[in-house]
């Protein structure tokens, strides 16, 4: 009897942790192999990639870039796209890249793919002084993020390198979006901020 238990509740244990183990209605990032690595350091100068799975409750994502500007908000989102999800439960992935150009500009791409195809859209950004500018980014710490209508998923900073160069990209307590979060954008110059939404 005694060693049925010990079945039991091991059986029990493994179905919970393989339960606990789905990823389903969450955002993570992939481990990427070192030929995607490299064809994202070519293609572009940073990148951001993550995955999705969504059950059939969700009816679509929404992407967007918002842009901060000594912490004040620049009235229209860069690079916005929208996208149908299938209505039944499916993987994903968005990337987002930014890329210098000849002129001076950065290149900000972003694409959302899953089981229907790929939609994508791509902006030119003009930014004052850029060969002044030291860079910073970083994506959202949490680990196996739940989908939501408001997720922040990374931010790039563009700050004043003659001015001393800050050494920390936005913090943890920014991405969980505690209260008074959006103050830490004044630090610097400019900053964009990926986001997402997921709608039901």
């Amino acid at each position: 009897m005694k060693k049925w238990i010990s079945i039991l509740t091991l059986s029990c244990l493994l179905f919970l942790s393989a339960c606990a183990a789905t990823d389903t209605n969450k955002l993570t990032i992939p481990e990427l192999t070192a030929r995607e690595t490299q064809i994202l350091e070519t293609a572009a100068d940073t990148a951001f990639v993550f995955d999705y799975t969504t059950d059939q409750n969700y009816t679509g994502i929404s992407l967007w870039v918002e842009k901060y500007e000594k912490g004040r908000k620049v009235a229209e989102p860069i690079s916005q796209l929208t996208s149908p999800l299938p209505g039944e439960s499916t993987k994903g992935s968005i990337v987002m890249t930014v890329t210098k150009t000849l002129e001076e500009e950065l290149l900000l791409s972003a694409s959302v793919s899953d089981t229907n195809g790929t939609v994508s859209i791509s902006n030119q950004e003009a930014l004052e002084n850029m060969g002044d500018m030291a860079t910073l980014w970083n994506t959202n710490p949490q680990q196996g993020l739940l989908l939501s209508d408001d997720m922040l998923l990374a931010g790039i900073i563009y700050t004043s390198a003659l001015q001393g160069v800050s050494t920390s990209a936005l913090s943890a307590d920014f991405y969980e979006q505690k209260e008074g979060y959006l103050d830490e954008l004044k630090e610097y110059e400019v900053v964009y901020i990926l986001r997402a939404s997921f709608e039901k």
